[in-house]
């Protein structure tokens, strides 16, 4: 709980440092973000772990398949990849690329998702007869 605002408090701090380095240099101030993302990503990540824990608990006790939480774990992780990436394109100003991004990620989760909806398809045809 008290990563939400160290993260902001250096998110502020950063949007400072940015707007002045974006003023001198604007290749500079993407990487900076960008550096600043992976950092918080990786300073986050091992709570991943915990969701993911909780995650096979839930799909246990539910009764479901194991066959389906990869693709859903798979399709979040991609989701969120996507959305840093283009928002860094959107920071510098390349809105064509951000755009591109996101039809890349949607098209890889829906790849991702073909197994499952195939399985989905499958099940309702058996019951249907």
């Amino acid at each position: 709980m008290l990563w939400v605002p160290l993260v902001t408090g250096l998110a502020i701090v950063m949007v400072v440092v940015q707007a002045q380095l974006r003023e001198i240099n604007k290749p500079w101030a993407v990487l900076a973000s960008t550096a600043f993302v992976i950092v918080i990503v990786l300073t986050v990540l091992p709570q991943l772990a915990q969701v993911t824990s909780v995650l096979n608990s839930l799909y246990s006790r539910a009764g479901v398949d194991s066959f389906y939480m990869g693709p859903v774990l798979k399709a979040i992780a991609i989701a969120y990849v996507t959305s840093f990436g283009a928002e860094i394109c959107r920071d510098a100003d390349e809105n064509a690329m951000a755009v591109a991004v996101e039809l890349a990620g949607k098209i890889v989760i829906l790849v991702i998702a073909l197994p499952v909806l195939e399985a989905i398809l499958a099940a309702v045809l058996a019951i249907i007869g």
